[in-house]
């Protein structure tokens, strides 16, 4: 994929996940390979512990195939989130992750 190509799509998954309520396994599908389970494990896991979460980019830099995004996490802990009982607290994480896209999917973070 071309640098603009890998930054679009990104920009589009990253869209998609900010207005999509349920992140079910189709839409996971839609925009990551087989190849990267546990990208799609951290979906499902987030998914049940802060339904609807969004990421919101603080950066995005893009070369070639790798995408990296500097992001926050918002969402309201209603779920067990790695043991944790829901507390109802309204979460704000930040992160940074590097995707590699191989033919319109995400392969690997």
């Amino acid at each position: 994929m071309t640098t603009q190509e890998s930054r679009q799509f990104i920009e589009e998954y990253i869209d998609a996940m900010r207005n999509t309520p349920t992140k079910t396994d189709e839409f996971v599908d839609r925009f990551i390979s087989d190849k990267d389970m546990e990208l799609k494990g951290h979906i499902q896991i987030f998914e049940a512990g802060v339904p609807g979460y969004i990421l919101d980019p603080e950066d995005i830099i893009v070369e070639g195939n790798k995408v990296v995004v500097r992001f926050r996490m918002k969402g309201q802990h209603k779920g067990e989130l790695f043991g944790y009982p829901p507390s109802g607290n309204q979460l704000d994480v930040s992160g940074i992750i590097i995707y590699e896209l191989e033919d319109n999917k995400i392969v690997r973070h």
